[in-house]
């Protein structure tokens, strides 16, 4: 799973930042708006028991590298809970899990752990 050329960026997603608006019961709605978006590879995993039962239940679980940049690395497991990641190509929506470094090349990839929306 080397992040070899350019060619292996070929989807467009769009990161999304969940932000809250007062709603008229005094709680809070949460609505996706775009702050960026970047060429990204995905990486549909197989396999583990966690993946599997995911599929049971109609998610995917994938592997999002996106290049790393000031924006994109802003953005650590504390901060992605209110985060979500758009493919722009197939407009399929997936929620940030984990955000680690790139395994290969630490430096100049992260890879964002997600999990596709029902």
């Amino acid at each position: 799973m080397m992040c070899a050329s350019a060619s292996d960026f070929a989807w467009r997603v769009g990161f999304e930042e969940l932000v809250g608006t007062p709603d008229a019961v005094g709680g809070e709605v949460l609505a996706p708006e775009e702050r960026f978006e970047c060429w990204a590879r995905f990486v549909f995993l197989r396999g583990g028991e966690s993946v599997l039962a995911g599929r049971l239940a109609g998610r995917q679980v994938t592997v999002v590298t996106v290049r790393r940049s000031s924006t994109t690395a802003a953005l650590t497991i504390a901060t992605t809970t209110r985060w979500q990641i758009r493919d722009k190509t197939t407009d399929m929506v997936y929620n940030i899990r984990a955000v680690e470094p790139n395994r290969e090349k630490p430096r100049q990839f992260l890879d964002f752990l997600c999990e596709s929306k029902t």
